[in-house]
């Protein structure tokens, strides 16, 4: 199929339709959609910018500033340079060598708020409840040995680098009770290092546990001058649990949430998707099963291992091409980090319960990097003259601004929604009169799928809006449709989509949409996990305490890691029965990766599922480990 360069709407299908089963997507606009009792779609979670209010970057672009928060919707998301610099800052407590003196801390702190915060940035008081960010620690300044201080003193031990960091959120953030002119919003999470293992241990070949220890460390120190702020880490770059047939995992994050689990209150994870990683190896993505499968494992494992599952903080997230990412502005370096977002913002727009806030990876100038910033691959403002043709130095948006645009309108309550089709993902939510479903297309090539919306007839729709954000003419492009729908107008019955390309249909109806039915879900975990494979030998997984309802369904979340050549389709019962296991899993095949790992959506009928089950999986060699099992259970309010 080609590439699709504009939205094209087919109002019935021919024939030759007939040939191949076209894709479907199911939308019931009157059934809410729950997920641990969380059904409203939160921008302030989404819709957010690697970026914070108090940044330089803002001056003189105060018009596109306004653009982003007041009409695309936008909030901000992590601030991971302030704490780090005045680390440099601070000086030493006479009293307690090696440690930052808490008056010095105390002092900076007050011009940050009162004078900067308070006084300087008054006209962006405005913005305030936008401004809830992330912070976070650099290596650079608060590994012991890296860190210098004003008169070259460094901290003496993990003690020191805790209680500073715990006094910089005390002092330098305003108190719940005050207002904007005496600082900005206290930040609710700390993450301990930006990505620490990639240059500890993969590039100065250190040991993991080391940094696994500091993490605790400085995590007591935090909590002796400040007990509120959530603390996280530890942060891994790199998430490939299944390399080196799952040493990787066991080395790594295994070993994190044994060691520090406890002290976490959160943990972090950054996902990309690879156009060419390490220069060598061919496309290497994460969007699809893979996320899925590597999320799996770690909520698995929480839950043997700690008793629950703690929430994640998706820090950073998009793509990447190590090919082209170090070369000047170009639009397919804009398209590679952002054709990623959507599809990933929608998985984790499905956990609402787990994850804290999910931040695009995208800077604002980063004209710290070097050469004003035009190095930077991953920006939301470039200068004019960096687009072939253009002149000027004045910063402009990059295309990145297309993501913001495409989401701009998107609110309200999530609705019941289903897709036959794994690589083409689905959502949907109501606002009062208005109905968003949004569709991103996981494949390489241009796909389409049928529209089947419920609850129609009662209530007309007047108008169809469609915002497609897709790859055409060398660049992204978001190309915005409208449609009348008059007495004679019929709806449109199927979508064609674009190349990892997602499109947003707004429908406005001449009433408000009403909610009817309700359809809550639940996550059971087994109670063991990574098993490895043996041929025709059955792995055995138990499920209890799975809360059943008379009208429902369950999905088996049957995740797995093997080699490309060996079967990725097992053979599942469930309390005895056979149930169908597709054939299919959302993304791609992983080809340039050593093995697949990935995870199967399996869907178990409501009358099979009992308050204890027991899961059999069976595949017909040997090689690799099913690393996590899990279900969802729906539990409809009436049998929709």
């Amino acid at each position: 199929m080609k590439v699709i360069s504009s939205l094209l709407i087919a109002f019935a299908c021919t024939a030759s339709c007939n040939l191949v089963a076209q894709p479907e997507v199911s939308v019931n606009l009157n059934v809410k959609r729950s997920i641990d009792g969380l059904s409203t779609f939160d921008r302030s979670k989404y819709i957010v910018m690697h970026s914070m209010l108090t940044t330089t970057d803002w001056k003189g672009e105060e018009d596109k500033l306004d653009y982003l928060l007041n009409d695309l919707d936008v909030y901000f998301g992590r601030d991971n340079g302030s704490m780090p610099y005045y680390a440099t800052q601070v000086e030493q407590n006479p009293n307690n060598l090696g440690y930052a003196s808490p008056e010095s801390i105390a002092a900076y702190g007050k011009t940050a708020r009162e004078d900067y915060y308070g006084k300087t940035l008054s006209k962006l008081h405005k913005y305030d409840n936008r401004a809830h960010v992330m912070i976070g620690g650099q290596i650079n300044q608060f590994w012991i040995g890296n860190h210098k201080g004003k008169d070259e003193w460094s901290f003496a031990n993990t003690d020191a680098v805790g209680q500073y960091m715990g006094n910089f959120v005390n002092e330098f953030y305003r108190n719940d009770n005050q207002g904007p002119n005496k600082g900005p919003a206290r930040p609710q999470y700390l993450e301990i290092l930006n990505e620490p293992l990639y240059e500890l241990v993969d590039v100065h070949h250190g040991k993991p546990i080391d940094t696994f220890i500091f993490h605790n460390e400085v995590a007591q120190g935090i909590r002796k001058v400040n007990t509120s702020i959530k603390i996280g880490g530890f942060t891994t770059a790199f998430p490939w649990f299944d390399d080196n047939n799952f040493n990787r995992w066991d080395e790594r994050m295994k070993l994190f949430l044994d060691t520090s689990g406890e002290y976490m209150d959160y943990f972090s994870i950054h996902l990309y998707d690879f156009g060419y990683l390490n220069r060598d190896k061919g496309v290497a993505n994460f969007k699809g099963a893979r996320i899925e499968a590597t999320m799996d494992m770690m909520e698995q494992y929480e839950k043997l291992k700690l008793g629950k599952v703690k929430p994640f903080m998706i820090s950073e997230y998009g793509g990447r091409d190590h090919k082209t990412e170090a070369t000047p502005w170009t639009a397919i370096n804009d398209w590679q980090t952002m054709k990623s977002f959507s599809p990933m913002m929608m998985q984790f727009m499905a956990k609402p319960n787990l994850i804290l806030k999910a931040i695009p990876f995208s800077l604002t100038k980063a004209e710290w990097s070097g050469n004003e910033g035009r190095d930077y691959a991953w920006r939301l403002l470039r200068h004019n003259d960096e687009k072939t043709g253009e002149t000027g130095d004045e910063y402009v948006f990059t295309d990145i601004i297309k993501f913001y645009q495409l989401w701009s309108d998107v609110n309200g309550t999530r609705v019941n929604t289903d897709s036959n089709e794994a690589d083409l993902l689905v959502d949907s939510y109501v606002n009062k009169n208005k109905a968003y479903v949004i569709i991103s297309n996981l494949e390489t090539s241009a796909n389409s799928a049928l529209l089947n919306l419920t609850e129609l007839p009662s209530n007309p729709i007047n108008n169809i809006k469609i915002k497609h954000l897709h790859f055409a003419n060398g660049e992204s492009t978001l190309t915005t449709t409208s449609q009348n729908i008059g007495v004679k107008n019929e709806l449109p019955k199927s979508i064609n989509i674009g190349a990892e390309a997602t499109v947003i249909i707004e429908y406005t109806f001449s009433n408000n949409i009403k909610i009817t039915a309700e359809s809550d879900e639940h996550k059971y975990y087994a109670t063991t996990y990574k098993q490895p494979i043996k041929a025709n030998t059955a792995l055995k997984f138990n499920i209890n305490d799975v809360k059943t309802s008379e009208y429902g369904k369950g999905i088996l979340r049957l995740s797995f890691g093997r080699e490309h050549d060996l079967a990725q389709q097992p053979i599942v019962k469930v309390n005895g029965t056979l149930v169908t296991v597709p054939t299919d899993y959302a993304g791609d095949e992983q080809v340039f990766r050593p093995q697949v790992f990935s995870m199967l959506e399996i869907e178990v009928p409501n009358e099979l599922l009992k308050t204890n089950n027991t899961i059999l999986v069976t595949y017909p060699d040997d090689g690799g480990f099913v690393s996590s099992v899990t279900l969802q259970a729906f539990e409809y309010s009436d049998d929709i």
